[in-house]
């Protein structure tokens, strides 16, 4: 069986609330152009909201070795359906 992962979204300064997934410092997000987007922790602010996981962006700028990170983004289908 499957275990039911919470939802989780980020909010972007251009796309607003776009469906996320968190895999290890990385946050993955399908923006609504396609494109998947590739932030880290130190990038967001986490908070809760009525059951969903919210990676706020905050400006703050990634690490320097993060320019080397190659986590794989998770398949389109992972992804939630936000409401």
């Amino acid at each position: 069986m499957t275990e039911q992962k919470r939802p989780e979204a980020l909010v972007h300064t251009e796309y607003g609330r776009i469906p996320a997934r968190k895999l290890l410092d990385c946050i993955f997000a399908l923006s609504p152009d396609g494109p998947i987007l590739h932030h880290h922790l130190e990038e967001v602010d986490v908070s809760d909201e009525s059951g969903i996981t919210l990676y706020t962006i905050n400006g703050q700028v990634p690490q320097p070795e993060r320019s080397r990170c190659q986590i794989i983004p998770p398949m389109v289908p992972a992804f939630p359906v936000l409401d």
